[in-house]
């Protein structure tokens, strides 16, 4: 195994709940521990792991939606 990964903590800025309908800013959240390559790489493996879950998800519909064109 390699290294352990450190642990990231996300802590919220947020806006107060009085506050009107806009996006946080970037500067309202701070992420401590880590550093920016190791974050970078963190949010590279998880968008890849959503393609392949789309993926996966496309073909089970696909070989469903085959299955039930075969029963008809």
């Amino acid at each position: 195994m390699g290294t352990p990964r450190p642990t990231l903590t996300i802590i919220p800025g947020g806006r107060p709940p009085h506050a009107p309908d806009r996006p946080l800013q970037r500067g309202r959240l701070r992420l401590v521990e880590g550093q920016a390559a190791e974050l970078e790489e963190a949010l590279v493996e998880a968008v890849e792991a959503a393609r392949q879950m789309r993926l996966e998800i496309e073909r089970r519909i696909a070989r469903a939606l085959a299955a039930f064109e075969d029963r008809r």
